[in-house]
């Protein structure tokens, strides 16, 4: 039998026993669950009643590995390969707005559908309804206090991806040894670059560079829009920069290719052997 990590036993439990105490004294509204890949729509108004269920969303769901206090300090969050995310700095990996700012609602709501990583890291939560992540996201935002002082920009421009050929592959594969991306990535996407056994999190907590001949790897989706808002945005609080200024949006576009290259091309030898 697989073995199952403690806290997706948890979350697992936890689901059962949500719908029931969550809204045990008010009307219970029509339960959605809106994929991550689809606009799950405008968030709620944050209420106290809102508040109040998304804090029992979190002590149910997130408490575990996150901490008490939203540091990433939570006793079964310590066993896990990827770090969980520290609330209380107001820095998130994935996000549609520019590097160093906060995140849409909308990504936040993303990042708990999809997950990151959920075999080493934290798992898709598909069994909260949308009312239950909102409610999250508004309980989470009370951790740090650039909610309070800072305004969350429009998202980062992403204009539709061109046609995909060998030329756009072969020519970001230059991009790729130009911008440096070898000395983390490794020169042929294995995660074994010189820097990598260095990295870490802004947390000082050690970080494993993707490997791009692994789709899983890719923490921020793996369709070819989401590795391109990944290139554009950076990602905050690891050593993943933006590269919005660097590249040319083309550019960006010849890397995304090249990657996903990398990618398919180990799936065509897994199969073959």
């Amino acid at each position: 039998m697989p073995h199952v990590p403690r806290q997706m036993r948890r979350a697992a439990l936890f689901a059962l026993c949500l719908p029931a105490v969550a809204f045990a004294a008010s009307p219970i509204p029509a339960r959605t669950f809106t994929p991550w890949d689809k606009s799950p729509g405008a968030p709620p108004p944050v209420t106290p009643e809102l508040l109040e269920v998304g804090g029992r969303v979190f002590r149910g769901a997130c408490l575990g590995c996150h901490g008490e206090k939203g540091n990433g300090e939570g006793r079964e969050g310590k066993l896990l390969q990827l770090p969980p995310r520290d609330f209380t700095q107001g820095a998130f990996i994935s996000r549609s707005t520019p590097s160093g700012s906060l995140p849409l609602d909308t990504d936040l709501f993303r990042s708990i559908r999809r997950g990151f990583k959920s075999q080493v890291g934290m798992p898709a939560f598909t069994f909260l309804s949308d009312r239950e992540i909102w409610a999250v996201i508004a309980h989470l935002k009370t951790f740090s206090e650039r909610w309070k002082t800072e305004q969350v920009p429009p998202p980062v421009e992403a204009p539709p991806a061109p046609p995909r050929t060998d030329a756009m592959a072969k020519a970001g594969a230059e991009v790729f040894k130009a911008t440096g991306c070898a000395f983390c990535h490794g020169e042929k996407g294995l995660a074994d670059g010189p820097s990598a056994p260095s990295l870490t999190y802004d947390s000082g907590k050690p970080i494993v560079p993707a490997n791009f001949t692994k789709l899983q790897d890719f923490k921020c989706g793996t369709r070819p829009e989401d590795i391109f808002r990944t290139l554009t945005t950076g990602m905050d609080g690891s050593p993943m920069p933006t590269f919005a200024e660097a590249l040319t949006v083309e550019q960006r576009w010849q890397l995304v290719y090249f990657i996903l290259s990398l990618s398919e091309a180990a799936a065509q030898v897994a199969v073959a052997r």
